[in-house]
């Protein structure tokens, strides 16, 4: 019996090496409470991160510290980790930019970026190997998606690979690429046994930094007793730099599911509607994605609003989106409608903005094209057709005249 009570000690004891039961955190370090570290984005925005199991509490704080400070060139740094000591005999986690690992090209900041690394002969502007081609006939898609997506037809040139390579994190360690390189809070798993331990618990709020032009006065300290909803611009002293709160990363952009060709229109452009000389200027109108029967307008829906707008110029949709474009398209009476406004200087589209979620389709079939300048006023509505008749008298009397004179 004494040695089952000894044995069953000595495995206590054990798990506490192994887990850190006996492992006091340092005062640098914030507990955030339970559950793994996420980033700005929210509970499923998993930070930067490298990681190693059979790890003691001790050894994974210890490998945090010394890499508190950027790493150089690298600029590899841990901003917190996260720790359970139940998980493959003590799951660490290192958060923070560049731990995942490195490229041989310093251009590439994750491992799908590394090995996709290349050239393209057509256009040599070509970023990705799926823009490395063109589409036939139709100049606003940019890759195939978008082509397929408005009917086209992509032509595949040749994209060229660097060789660059991929070293993976430092041994023991792991690395996992993602966007968010901070800690903004945790899953919120109250009965996780992981726990995340941030250092710097305000580096994912809005900063003001710089020098003030009252030099008694700190940038930092601008934002220091304020709440967070106060963290603004108008707060941070003049002359200081304000620098927003950093974003969670975007959704992966979804193609848009194909044009369906309505007709009457002209042909479906890939990408946002945009107005201006190099397609860079916001085009004035409305949007919603409330407005359909089902909540999120179809194209069909999308489109019968832009008709149904007099100075409608045309749309653009997504599976989200729709938005109506034109001249005081913006103005929107009903305080209950569910469109937004959105006012813009430019009323007409001449082109689009890169975009594969979104398709533009400009020219909506009408029997009067839309109004670009106010009707010009007339004494009385029969003055027009006075006009008409008066022409046709005149045009057949010359007519008569001139023939009449050949005879």
């Amino acid at each position: 019996m004494m040695n089952m009570v000894l044995r069953s000690a000595s495995l206590l004891l054990v798990i506490g090496l192994v887990g850190g039961a006996d492992h006091t955190v340092g005062d640098h370090y914030t507990d955030l409470g339970h559950g793994l570290c996420r980033g700005p984005g929210g509970v499923n925005d998993k930070p930067n991160n490298m990681q190693a199991v059979e790890q003691t509490q001790a050894a994974c704080e210890a490998a945090c510290d010394s890499r508190r400070e950027f790493d150089g060139f690298v600029d590899a740094k841990c901003v917190g980790y996260a720790y359970n000591p139940d998980a493959n005999s003590g799951e660490c986690i290192l958060y923070g930019p560049k731990l995942d690992g490195k490229c041989s090209y310093w251009t590439a900041s994750n491992e799908d970026d590394c090995i996709a690394l290349g050239t393209c002969n057509l256009p040599n502007t070509a970023s990705s190997e799926k823009e490395c081609g063109f589409c036939q006939g139709k100049t606003t898609a940019k890759e195939e998606a978008s082509c397929t997506t408005i009917g086209g037809t992509w032509n595949k040139n040749v994209w060229t690979k660097t060789g660059a390579t991929w070293a993976d994190a430092d041994t023991p360690f792991t690395g996992e690429s993602f966007p968010s390189t901070l800690i903004a809070g945790t899953t919120n798993e109250v009965d996780s046994k992981y726990n995340c331990y941030d250092i710097d618990t305000i580096d994912h709020l809005a900063r003001c930094i710089g020098y003030a032009v009252d030099s008694s006065k700190n940038c930092t300290e601008a934002f220091t007793t304020v709440d967070v909803a106060d963290r603004i611009e108008a707060n941070c002293y003049k002359g200081c730099y304000f620098s927003p709160a950093p974003k969670g990363p975007k959704n992966p952009l979804v193609p848009h599911v194909g044009d369906i060709m309505l007709p009457g229109w002209s042909a479906a452009m890939s990408g946002e509607c945009r107005g201006g000389v190099d397609f860079t200027d916001k085009v004035n109108g409305k949007y919603s994605n409330t407005a359909g029967a089902n909540g999120k307008l179809t194209q069909t829906e999308c489109a019968d609003e832009c008709i149904a707008e007099e100075n409608c110029v045309g749309y653009a949709h997504s599976i989200s989106w729709c938005i109506v474009y034109g001249r005081n398209l913006h103005v929107i009476a009903d305080s209950n409608s569910p469109w937004v406004s959105d006012n813009h200087e430019s009323t007409e589209i001449s082109g689009t903005k890169v975009n594969k979620a979104y398709i533009c389709v400009t020219d909506p079939p009408r029997t009067d094209p839309p109004r670009t300048d106010p009707p010009r006023a007339t004494k009385s509505s029969t003055l027009p057709v006075f006009v008409v008749e008066t022409s046709e008298m005149i045009t057949t009397f010359l007519a008569v005249t001139v023939l009449s004179f050949m005879i």
